[in-house]
C-alpha cells in the first residue's frame, strides 16, 4: 500500500551563493525573479533508532534555509522552497523498500519534486535510486552508503561512504600489515555496522590480502575468539558495544590481549565513546551498568576505535543546539548531543550545497531541471558546512573525515583521538601516540602463526586453543 503524504511543511525564501559570482553574459546576468524548488522527503517518520529519522533531519534542513536567506536577498534572487515527506518505514517502523518506492511514486505524482531528498538504509536506496535516475531528478542522501548504485543523479553526502574504508586501508598501510586481517560481524549486526563492513570488503582489492570473515553468534562467543585466533592477529569488529566486550572479555581469558593482536572496532557514529547510564565519556571498556565491566580496562589497551569526525566549531555546536531544540519544540522529540546530529548536518550542507549549484546554474541561464548541469556544479563547488568542508568527488560522494580513538593512559582508561583522515585530501595526520603494550605494533601474519603448510611451523610457537 503506498505510504500516504504528510503535509505541506513549510515554504521559504530561500538564499544563493553571494553576489560576487559574476554572469558569463548579459543574457545570464537576468537572474529570475522568482523560481519554486519542490523538494520531496523521503525518510522514516517515526523511528528514531535511525539517525536520518525525519524529527531528526527536518530541523536541519530548516536551519539550511535559514542560512541562506541572507545571502539570497543580497544576491537578489528569490528561490521559493516547499517541502513534502512521505515515509520509508513499514508498519514496525523498519526501513522497506517497497513502503520507499511507493513513497517516491506519490510524491512524483502528487507533488511533481524537483529533486529527491533522504532515505537512508542501502538497500532503499538502490531501488530508489533508479527511479531518480530515470526522472532526471537529483538524490541527496546522508544515511547509509547505497551500494549497488553507481552513476545517476544520486549525491551521497553521509559518513559511511569509501572515504571510512579509504582510511582503513590506509591504515593498514601505515603499520604495515599487509598480509591479513580477521573481520567479524555481528549476526545482529544493524545497517550501521553492515554498509560499513561492506564499504571496507569492496576496498579490499588486492588478492594478496587474506581477510577472513567470522559471523558472531552471541550463544558461541567462543567461536569467535577460535576463529581470530586462526586467522589474524589484525581484527576488525562490527557490531553493538556489547558484542566487543564481550569478545574482549573472551580474548582476554585466552591471553590475547598483551600485545600480539589489535583490535579495531568500527563505530562510525562514536556511540560507544558517549556517556551512557554507568558508562563515562570516552571509556568503552565501561558499560552501561558498571564502570568496572568486568575488567576490561586492561585488555582495551589493545582496542583502537574509527569513528566519522565530529567538529568541535563553535558552529557546528550551536547547530547541534537548535537541532535537539527544535525537535522538542516541533516534533516532542528529545535528542541529546550524540553524533547523531552529525548525520542532520551532513543532510544540512548537502542542501546548502544543492542550493548554491541551483543558484549558479540559474544565473548562467540554466532551469532548475538542468540536473546534469546542477551535479556538475556540485562536483565543482567547496562550500563550509556545519560538519566542515563540504566537497563532492566525480563519483558523486562527499569526501569525509575521520578519527581514529586510543587509550592515552592505562590508570584513567580514557580515550583520545591520536589520528585524524582529512577525506579531501586523503591523508591522516597524527596527532598523538599510540601506546602498544610490547612497545610496537603487533604482526599482522607472524611466523609459523598461520601457514601450516612451512615444514618449520611445527617449530613454531602454536595458537592456544
Amino acid at each position: 500500500m503506498a505510504a500516504p503524504l504528510l503535509p505541506l511543511l513549510f515554504g521559504a525564501l530561500l538564499a544563493a551563493p553571494s553576489s560576487t559570482a559574476r554572469p558569463s553574459s548579459a543574457k545570464a546576468s537576468a537572474a529570475p525573479s522568482g523560481v519554486e524548488v519542490r523538494v520531496g522527503v523521503l525518510l522514516p517518520g517515526r523511528n528514531l533508532r535511525y539517525p536520518w529519522a525525519w524529527p531528526r533531519v527536518a530541523p536541519a534542513l530548516r536551519l539550511a534555509l535559514e542560512a541562506l536567506q541572507p545571502q539570497l536577498r543580497h544576491a537578489g534572487l528569490a528561490v521559493r522552497t516547499a517541502f513534502a515527506s512521505a515515509s520509508t518505514e513499514d508498519q514496525d517502523g523498519a526501513c522497506d523498500s517497497m513502503v520507499a518506492l511507493a513513497g517516491a511514486m506519490d510524491l512524483k505524482c502528487s507533488f511533481d519534486p524537483d529533486l529527491l531528498l533522504g532515505l537512508g538504509c542501502d538497500y532503499i536506496q538502490v531501488t530508489v535510486a533508479s527511479f531518480a535516475h530515470h526522472w532526471q531528478l537529483p538524490l541527496l542522501s546522508a544515511g547509509a552508503y547505497p551500494w549497488g548504485v553507481e552513476g545517476g543523479t544520486m549525491v551521497y553526502a553521509g559518513p559511511e561512504g569509501p572515504d571510512f574504508s579509504a582510511f582503513q586501508t590506509q591504515l593498514l598501510r601505515h603499520f604495515n600489515w599487509t598480509s591479513r586481517a580477521a573481520l567479524v560481524l555481528s549476526l545482529r549486526t544493524g545497517y550501521r555496522e553492515f554498509s560499513l563492513w561492506r564499504t571496507f570488503m569492496d576496498q579490499l582489492s588486492n588478492p594478496n590480502f587474506t581477510a577472513p570473515v567470522h559471523h558472531y553468534d552471541e550463544e558461541r562467543g567462543d567461536e569467535a575468539v577460535r576463529f581470530i585466533q586462526a586467522n589474524g592477529r589484525v581484527v576488525c569488529i562490527y557490531g553493538s558495544l556489547e558484542v566487543l566486550q564481550e569478545i574482549m572479555r573472551l580474548a582476554q581469558a585466552q591471553n590475547m590481549t598483551s600485545g600480539d593482536y589489535v583490535f579495531f572496532y568500527l563505530d562510525i557514529l562514536g556511540e560507544s565513546l558517549r556517556a551512557e547510564g554507568h558508562r563515562e565519556a570516552a571509556k568503552p571498556w565501561q558499560s552501561k551498568e558498571s564502570q568496572d565491566a568486568g575488567g576490561l580496562r586492561e585488555a582495551f589497551q589493545t582496542v583502537l576505535v574509527v569513528t566519522a569526525h565530529e567538529p568541535q566549531t563553535p558552529e557546528y555546536r550551536h547547530f547541534q543546539s537548535q537541532v535537539i531544540l527544535r525537535a522538542q519544540r516541533d516534533f516532542g522529540v528529545a535528542l541529546n548531543d550524540s553524533m547523531g546530529t552529525l548525520v542532520a548536518g551532513c543532510f544540512h550542507d548537502v542542501l546548502l550545497l544543492y542550493l548554491r549549484a541551483l543558484n549558479e546554474t540559474l544565473r548562467e541561464g540554466g532551469t532548475k531541471r538542468n540536473t546534469s548541469r546542477i551535479l556538475e556544479k556540485m562536483r565543482g563547488l567547496k562550500i563550509q558546512g556545519v560538519t566542515g568542508t563540504v566537497s563532492i568527488n566525480s563519483d558523486n560522494n562527499r569526501e569525509m573525515d575521520f578519527d581514529l580513538w586510543a587509550m592515552k593512559d592505562v590508570e584513567s582508561g580514557e580515550y583520545q583521538v591520536v589520528a585524524h583522515y582529512m577525506g579531501s585530501e586523503k591523508r591522516i595526520n597524527w596527532t598523538g601516540p599510540i601506546h602498544w603494550k610490547k612497545g610496537s605494533p603487533p604482526l599482522d601474519n607472524p611466523p609459523y602463526a598461520f601457514d601450516m603448510d612451512d615444514p618449520s611451523y611445527a617449530q613454531g610457537e602454536r595458537i592456544q586453543e
